[in-house]
């Protein structure tokens, strides 16, 4: 296991992204129709300006059961909230070349669970999560 790997080659590419002003239902939406569980809020220039946990977002959700009358009430809740109003506004990023060990670090020492990772040009090229450090770990453990 090499930790001084550029990030590059444990990231995950195939993001799942959304605007500050999109409705909690979308965030709703891809969080039930994709195996994720954050997802990066970016500006009209593609810059992260947040990042909404599946934590953050069923904190949201709080309270609710699955009777028919707690349906309706999430929906509407649902309709009433946007990214902005949910979304974590301090994001820690790292560069496409940065170590895998400095993903490490920033991810115990901070307790994120997630890290988007930015190109050149500083815009998104993909993410950073705990489970990709415990991918790489386990891939260690069954090579030695």
């Amino acid at each position: 296991m090499d930790l001084n790997a550029p990030i590059s080659t444990i990231m995950s590419t195939e993001l799942k992204t959304i605007a500050p002003d999109s409705p909690a239902t979308e965030i709703d939406t891809l969080f039930k129709e994709n195996r994720i569980h954050h997802i990066p809020v970016l500006d009209e220039k593609r810059k992260v300006v947040g990042i909404v946990g599946k934590s953050d977002f069923l904190y949201l959700l709080r309270g609710y059961t699955s009777h028919e009358t707690d349906r309706f009430r999430e929906t509407a809740k649902l309709r009433a909230f946007k990214a902005m109003e949910i979304m974590q506004e301090e994001v820690e990023t790292l560069r496409e070349s940065d170590p895998i060990k400095e993903a490490v670090r920033l991810l115990s020492e901070n307790r994120y669970q997630a890290l988007p990772v930015l190109d050149g040009k500083d815009s998104i090229c993909g993410i950073v999560t705990t489970h990709d450090i415990l991918d790489l770990v386990n891939k260690a453990g069954q090579e030695s």
